[in-house]
């Protein structure tokens, strides 16, 4: 569903109830707001989710994913600037043993960590982007 701008939080509560879905591609969903990952973190297969672009989320629809979705194994967050640290603080208490691709590039509410910092955060984690 790359760069469709057209569903609203209807649609993603129906995406919710997929609860197999393993792959999710949001990139540049202009409309996607908290409430819709709210639903989305119904799917708790979710190993793949993009959220690339998706300006309209902040720390609240992070942290339900990290709730909902304890396999990601890849979250991109690039150029989301309504996240925070707080979000990062939910994924390594929920995800921690599963995530590996991290990518948080143009996320400025988000500080600049040393490689042992995010490895104590996440021991998995073999990507980390951040601020390039």
């Amino acid at each position: 569903m790359y760069a469709l701008s057209s569903f609203t939080d209807k649609a993603y509560t129906k995406i919710g109830y997929l609860g197999n879905l393993t792959f999710l591609d949001l990139c540049g969903a202009q409309n996607l707001t908290d409430d819709g990952l709210s639903s989305i973190s119904r799917c708790g297969s979710l190993t793949y989710l993009n959220l690339s672009w998706c300006v309209r989320v902040t720390d609240v629809g992070v942290v339900a994913i990290a709730q909902g979705c304890r396999s990601l194994e890849l979250l991109s967050l690039f150029g989301i600037l309504g996240v925070t640290d707080a979000c990062l603080e939910a994924l390594s208490k929920s995800c921690s043993n599963s995530l590996t691709t991290l990518d948080v590039n143009g996320c400025t509410g988000i500080k600049r960590r040393s490689r042992d910092e995010l490895i104590q955060l996440f021991p998995r984690l073999s990507c980390f982007k951040v601020h390039s």
